[in-house]
């Protein structure tokens, strides 16, 4: 997310509505320097208070985080956007900390430590995986305020295979025992090279018995929806 750009327009929306910083922070219990840093695109809101904040502004969870006015016929196109940059933003806040503890750990512990533990992940780590984003973390409350009271889930997935064609399923069990499979998407990578890692959302519906799957890379974004439970 582009934290100048959501900041500058915090700034805008608050003025427009007569709003000193003082009195926004008073009208969400925090001081005016915390209105500042947001403005000054120094950093976000925490995500306890998106909801208050955009009620105050008059604007939308999707709109704040975007940094701009959303028209009607773009919300859906930008909410999808919106989920995936949070969770691929999760991703490479990990990987900074990830590099900066390896730095530390340099100068903390013996080399054949570091070697040791280096192989011993290699030799256990899967070719191809997936993990599920921390249910409590900021980057899943925010995509749950994105997704409404369906909530959301949000995954990270991994592959060092070269493939041509990814392809989701969606199975049913029952009392331990698959009932069904169906395929829900097929994304095509023949003659470009297939990524190493990507994002995937699952966004239930079950007031239309449906469910939105995105999936995203670094070079495209793939969306649909599918049927559940049966109406």
């Amino acid at each position: 997310m582009d934290l100048i750009k959501i900041g500058k327009y915090i700034a805008e929306k608050r003025k427009a509505l007569g709003l000193t910083q003082k009195q926004l922070a008073e009208k969400l219990n925090m001081s005016d320097k915390s209105v500042s840093k947001w403005e000054r695109g120094i950093c976000l809101p925490d995500v306890s208070i998106y909801m208050e904040l955009c009620s105050i502004l008059r604007i939308s969870i999707n709109e704040f985080l975007a940094g701009e006015d959303i028209g009607a016929e773009n919300v859906i196109e930008k909410s999808d956007s919106n989920l995936i940059q949070i969770t691929k933003e999760s991703k490479k806040k990990q990987k900074n900390l990830k590099t900066i503890l390896a730095v530390v750990t340099v100068f903390a512990v013996i080399v054949s430590a570091i070697l040791g533990t280096l192989f011993f992940h290699k030799l256990i780590q899967p070719k191809n995986y997936i993990t599920a984003v921390d249910q409590t973390s900021t980057e899943m409350k925010t995509a749950e305020l994105l997704s409404g009271t369906d909530g959301a889930y949000l995954f990270h997935y991994f592959t060092k295979d070269e493939f041509k064609t990814l392809t989701i399923y969606v199975s049913e069990y029952q009392s331990g025992t698959l009932i069904s499979k169906s395929k829900v998407a097929d994304l095509d990578y023949d003659g470009i090279d297939s990524p190493s890692r990507g994002v995937i959302a699952v966004v239930p519906d079950f007031e239309s018995f449906k469910v939105k799957l995105i999936v995203a890379d670094d070079y495209a974004k793939y969306s649909t929806d599918f049927p559940i439970l049966g109406q």
